[in-house]
């Protein structure tokens, strides 16, 4: 979180734009819509890219948009190392925050990108996607003395509900999300 913080913090200090690459379903979009519309709270320096049809991922990303005063932010998208490889060749910073379980292949990889999975070391794993990122502009806000993100819950139930995560009582986090997002209603 606090890699993820400095870069986002950089690139905005350092006058840099955002690409925000969503998913193509709803925990994706909702995802990519808490993190543009959060940002906008910073900059308005952000382009946002979402997938066609029913594929995930950044496979087929056009690499054209980035250069080194760029950071490319992808959401609820974990992809494999040579992707990752090929949008770093450009000189641009990432951040990957999903929820799907990172591969010891991309691990090892050991590439110099920010990579926040709910799926490995976090208390909660059945956080979808959209938890992830509202999670992240919290942390950002804790680091900031903002509270920013509070316009969000709604999206990021939404973003729960749609991905059909866990909400019994052995996830009170997502429990809590979505009781906070259905009382909170802002982003109709």
């Amino acid at each position: 979180l606090e890699e993820g913080y400095q870069i986002i913090v950089d690139t905005i200090n350092n006058g840099g734009k955002f690409v925000i690459h969503f998913d193509v379903d709803t925990d994706g979009t909702t995802s990519g819509a808490i993190m543009t519309r959060y940002l906008l709270n910073y900059t308005d320096q952000i382009t946002t890219v979402i997938n066609s049809g029913k594929d995930h991922g950044i496979e087929e990303f056009d690499l054209e948009l980035l250069d080194d005063n760029t950071t490319l932010i992808v959401v609820d998208s974990l992809n494999n190392a040579d992707t990752y490889r090929r949008i770093l060749s450009t000189g641009a910073q990432l951040i990957v925050l999903d929820h799907h379980k990172i591969e010891q292949e991309l691990i090892d990889a050991n590439l110099p990108f920010c990579l926040i999975s709910s799926a490995n070391n976090y208390p909660n794993p059945a956080l979808s996607g959209a938890g992830v990122v509202f999670k992240f502009c919290q942390y950002i806000d804790s680091e900031t003395w903002n509270d920013y993100a509070d316009e969000f819950w709604d999206l990021a139930a939404v973003g729960l509900i749609a991905d059909m995560s866990d909400v019994s009582e052995k996830s009170p986090e997502n429990r809590y999300i979505c009781h906070m997002g259905f009382t909170n209603l802002k982003n109709t």
